[in-house]
């Protein structure tokens, strides 16, 4: 029933779907002697181009109730990072424990070719016991589920053409788009139609919501088992395009959604920074080649991003409560995570794909059971990498020796502990399937700055740096790289950063 859920206006919505209250039965649970048993289960759920603009990270325009109150359940990190601005190199890092530097993730091939013999979290997990399941979007290559998880990563059916349209209108500007799509951008549609649509449908029409169904009953299946489970879930939403069910779309006012304050270049930008995100231009009725977005569009696409994340919320918070229904909470380790940010106008560009605070920082919740900081955050500097050994810690299993990130576990304990000093990400700006040829962002987050070097990756040759201080500019509107005064903050960016090295000195004493 939860998942064709009715509504009448906003208000009532709010009241059915527990948007008014802090009474969920899964917020309240009261965790017993198994809360910390050797091998817990572990409910691992990836959200596809999920910004950390939550109500827990401070948006309060944004309605993400479920997801809030996970962070009170849990530990909210407020600075976390991805290895790399985009899908498939971003999950490959994270699944495999390596940096995008290794086997060249980068270049966002499937881990199946580039890594053929990589021992995946998710293998790690099978190899010492658990029931691995998977739904959804959890490597970005279906090679990659085909090959980490076999007959047990579950696509459910619908409804839905092309690029997940239910529309009547939608499929049929998709159809016609297809016909042109090849004269104006030179290539094959992929399904594409228009960026957005809000149907007046269920939960579970779309994909997202089946996935839900799914998960829900593998939980059931679950219940009473010996051995303990790995279930991944992976949501789609809110990756392009911003479809939703209606009743979404109709919890914010179109005249209320605030455009970027910021839609311009930072001064001092390189010839490196800037980005024509081609991934929205792509679609139906978007601007092509460099043509500015109208403001009117660019409200309508940032109210579908909003709706797409109140979506998913829902289906997470239906999640949460099937899992405390099977009465399996007591002893299952949750993490929450949004596999890169996402720009919505700012800097005149949208989609991820640059080195900005925006693309690289993400939303991270680890909820344990028993953890003594309940509903605290930390400012700990943590990586995408780091979620591998710090599930195999809290799930008592050995880490693997080629993990590059460290278990979270200390700052689990101590949000307050003194951590890393920087976090690390990478963009290869050009070339990226050719080693020789590639140019490298290698970008840092430390302390009070950002900072960025653009180098030949063969020879280390630097060719643009960029610096921005947090501390007076957060939107990152000016590169002071070059700026009088700031050669000591440039020399020691560097050195921390050490050609996108530096991660290893400083976990060296770890």
């Amino acid at each position: 029933m939860e998942a064709n859920m009715g509504y009448c206006n906003r208000r009532d919505f709010l009241k059915i779907a527990g948007y008014g209250t802090l009474a969920l039965p899964w917020a309240t649970t009261s965790y017993g002697a198994k809360a910390r048993q050797s091998h817990p289960n572990v409910l691992f759920i990836a959200v596809d181009d999920l910004r950390p603009e939550l109500g827990c990270y401070g948006n309060t325009r944004i309605l993400s109730p479920h997801i809030d109150r996970l962070a009170r359940e849990g530990m909210r990190f407020n600075r976390a990072y991805c290895q790399q601005p985009i899908c498939m190199a971003s999950r490959a890092s994270l699944m495999t424990g390596y940096r995008p530097d290794h086997g060249n993730i980068y270049s966002c091939d499937a881990v199946a070719s580039l890594l053929p013999d990589a021992r995946t979290l998710n293998k790690h997990f099978e190899q010492n016991g658990y029931h691995v399941w998977a739904t959804g979007k959890i490597y970005h290559h279906a090679q990659d589920h085909a090959a980490q998880f076999g007959a047990r990563h579950v696509q459910p059916e619908g409804q839905w053409k092309g690029r997940g349209y239910l529309a009547e209108d939608s499929i049929r500007q998709m159809q016609a788009y297809a016909k042109i799509y090849d004269k104006i951008r030179g290539g094959d549609s992929n399904g594409r139609g228009p960026a957005f649509e809000a149907p007046d449908v269920p939960d579970n029409a779309y994909a997202d919501g089946a996935r839900t169904d799914l998960a829900i009953d593998q939980l059931r299946r679950f219940q009473g088992t010996e051995k303990p489970f790995f279930m991944a879930v992976g949501y789609s939403k809110p990756h392009l395009p911003f479809n939703a069910p209606k009743k979404y779309w109709d919890l914010y006012s179109a005249d209320d959604i605030q455009l970027a304050t910021n839609p311009f270049l930072p001064r001092g930008a390189t010839e490196f920074t800037p980005y024509q995100f081609g991934e929205l231009r792509n679609y139906c009725g978007i601007p092509k080649d460099d043509k500015v977005l109208p403001d009117d569009l660019s409200r309508q696409l940032k109210h579908g991003y909003y709706a797409c994340v109140s979506y998913i919320d829902a289906q997470i918070g239906r999640l949460l409560r099937a899992l405390d229904r099977s009465q399996m909470r007591d002893n299952t380790v949750i993490v929450l995570w949004g596999d890169h940010g996402w720009k919505l106008g700012e800097h005149g560009m949208w989609c991820k794909h640059t080195t900005f605070e925006l693309d690289c920082r993400v939303p991270m919740i680890f909820s344990v059971p028993g953890m003594q900081h309940a509903g605290t955050a930390t400012e700990a500097m943590s990586e995408f990498v780091d979620i591998y050994p710090t599930l195999c810690r809290l799930c008592g299993l050995d880490c693997p020796d080629h993990l590059q990130g460290d278990s979270l576990e200390p700052v689990l304990n101590d949000p307050k502990i003194d951590w890393h000093e920087a976090a690390f990400t990478v963009w290869p700006k050009q070339h990226r399937r050719d080693p020789d040829r590639v140019i490298m962002g290698y970008t840092i987050a430390c302390g009070r700055y950002r900072y960025t070097e653009w180098t030949r990756r063969q020879s280390g040759q630097v060719l643009a740096r960029e610096l921005y201080d947090h501390a007076v500019d957060p939107a990152e509107n000016e590169n002071i790289a070059e700026a009088a005064g700031m050669e000591a903050t440039v020399e020691r960016m560097s050195r921390i950063l050490d050609k996108g090295q530096g991660w290893r000195r400083d976990r060296s004493g770890r």
